[in-house]
């Protein structure tokens, strides 16, 4: 090595010494400052450091310093990585090892928690199941279970939606958007039998891993799905009697002459006599009744003890009133009067909610007049009987054709539930004339939303929905003359039509709103929309 060479060597040993001592010295100043001055400057002089020091020694002590400065302020993973550096440049500096194995400790605990953090704010998982949904949809179970979905995600419960799909029964047809989210199951003709369903419903539920399932929009087929879905916790959601009356959902019987009266049995509690039953009458089942107790075997050896199996192993069984309560309770190990939920911004309130001003009382029927349980007959026959003695009133209904039906009654369309409330806030009085054990009625729930006192058949679920005498009227179901009687104390009384109305929406806001059903109810049953650990 040439002279030239060592003479250059020695310079810069000499001034890397120089850098050495200045660093050292501007090192002990730093430390200094560290404890009264500016910590946010101290680290960036020490960072600045970091590039020109040569000196491991000092180094690793610049790296321990860091590290405590970015523990102090939280910065775990920075603090690890500096304590990790100085203990890497010397391997014996002591305060960096105790220092390196504090933070490593509380990185692991701030770890776990976040781990922790992560779990206990998952979401809630709730699947429903649905064998005969349609969107959009007028049915009440159906609108019901599309309500539940959407209410419960805007709640915050991760919610999944099977619906299952058949073009052969016209189901699981969804052409709205929807703001929850749907799982589709379509079956062609191949497919479409028990096995296939149960199958891949419990692929499509085993996925989504629910905390729990809701069986709905199902009729005799309901006990089936329970059976795919053993160990799941599931509710059986009745929307009317279905599983009890396997006939109609209703426990209406017709005989020969036509004429009805509700039964008295049911089908867990007198299952062969309700097995005759639907023998002796299927005729009188509609067509997709008929189709779906062929689906689910309903005359099958094993369907009994599938139904009371189903029953017995659900986590609840959800119903609308206290009479069906009463007929599922020696059953089930837990049964939950929980009434369906309304949504309270399609009936908002303001003072234009006061009865119309008109000269003729706008009586109003929402229901199909076709279908015999709804009791059109029995209303028009006693419009019949109070039109003999006054024209002050009209009779309003969903129906169609559109126009005059006869001098007091007016056909205005079937109409969507947007419009609905609309025409509830512009008739005077609600009226629900059902021969059939309705579960809840939706349309009395409706009246008492819009405002309306409501007369009602005194049978089904009904009693439990409209307080007699507070916010409408009842009256004996197949009886005109009865529910003439009750109209006409309306018709005479502008006051008692106010005060019921404003009675019923009262009632409204405090036992149907969705608000509050899902703070009464579901998260009682489901818990939480966040679930700890």
């Amino acid at each position: 090595m040439s002279r030239e060479s060592n003479d250059e060597q020695s310079l810069q040993s000499a001034v890397a010494d120089e850098l050495d001592t200045t660093a050292w010295r501007d090192y002990r100043k730093l430390s200094s400052e560290s404890v009264t001055g500016d910590r946010r400057n101290v680290e960036r002089v020490l960072a600045e450091l970091l590039t020109t020091v040569l000196d491991q020694k000092l180094l690793a002590r610049i790296h321990n310093d860091l590290g405590v400065l970015a523990a102090v302020d939280g910065r775990i993973d920075e603090s690890v990585r500096h304590f990790s550096e100085a203990v890497g440049l010397i391997p014996d500096l002591q305060v960096a090892q105790e220092n390196h194995r504090l933070i490593s400790w509380q990185a692991a605990e701030v770890g776990r928690r976040n781990e922790q953090a992560v779990v206990s704010h998952r979401s809630t998982r709730v699947g429903i199941v649905s064998l005969l949904f349609n969107w959009p949809s007028t049915g009440g179970g159906t609108v019901h279970t599309a309500e539940l979905a959407r209410f419960l995600s805007r709640a915050g419960y991760e919610v999944r939606h099977f619906v299952i799909g058949y073009a052969g029964w016209s189901v699981g047809q969804v052409s709205d958007v929807t703001d929850w989210p749907i799982e589709r199951l379509d079956f062609d003709d191949s497919a479409w039998h028990r096995a296939e369903i149960q199958r891949r419903v419990r692929r499509a539920v085993d996925t989504f891993s629910p905390d729990a399932v809701i069986i709905t929009d199902s009729w005799s087929f309901k006990p089936r799905l329970a059976e795919a879905l053993q160990g799941t916790p599931y509710y059986l959601r009745l929307a009317a009697q279905e599983c009890l009356c396997p006939l109609n959902n209703v426990r209406l019987l017709w005989d020969t002459n036509g004429n009805t009266r509700a039964c008295p049995q049911h089908q867990l509690a007198t299952p062969d006599i309700c097995s005759a039953c639907v023998g002796q009458r299927s005729r009188y089942s509609g067509a997709l009744h008929r189709a779906e107790r062929e689906l689910a075997g309903f005359d099958e050896p094993d369907y009994g003890r599938c139904l009371r199996e189903a029953f017995a192993g659900a986590t609840g069984v959800l119903v609308v009133n206290p009479l069906i309560a009463e007929m599922v309770k020696p059953h089930t190990p837990a049964v939950h009067v929980v009434p369906s939920g309304f949504d309270a911004s399609r009936f908002p309130w303001t003072q234009s909610n006061d009865l119309p001003n008109t000269d003729q009382t706008r009586i109003l029927f929402a229901g199909l007049v076709e279908e015999p349980m709804k009791g059109f007959t029995i209303l028009e026959a006693a419009a019949k009987l109070i039109w003999q003695q006054r024209k002050d009133f009209r009779l309003i209904v969903t129906s169609d054709p559109v126009g005059e039906s006869n001098e007091f009654t007016e056909f205005v369309g079937w109409k969507s539930q947007q419009e609905l409330p609309r025409l509830m806030r512009e008739s005077d009085i609600v009226v629900c004339p059902t021969i059939a054990e309705e579960a809840l009625g939706r349309t009395a729930v409706e009246g008492m939303g819009a405002g309306r006192p409501v007369v009602a058949s005194r049978i089904g679920g009904l009693p439990f929905v409209v307080l007699d005498e507070a916010t409408g009227l009842l009256c004996e179901p197949s009886d005109p003359v009865d529910l003439a009687r009750q109209l006409v104390r309306l018709l005479n009384d502008r006051q008692l039509q106010k005060q019921m109305g404003q009675a019923g929406r009262r009632r409204f806001e405090q036992h149907y709103t969705w608000e509050v059903i899902l703070d009464r109810h579901y998260r009682q049953l489901l818990g939480a929309p966040v679930r700890s650990m």
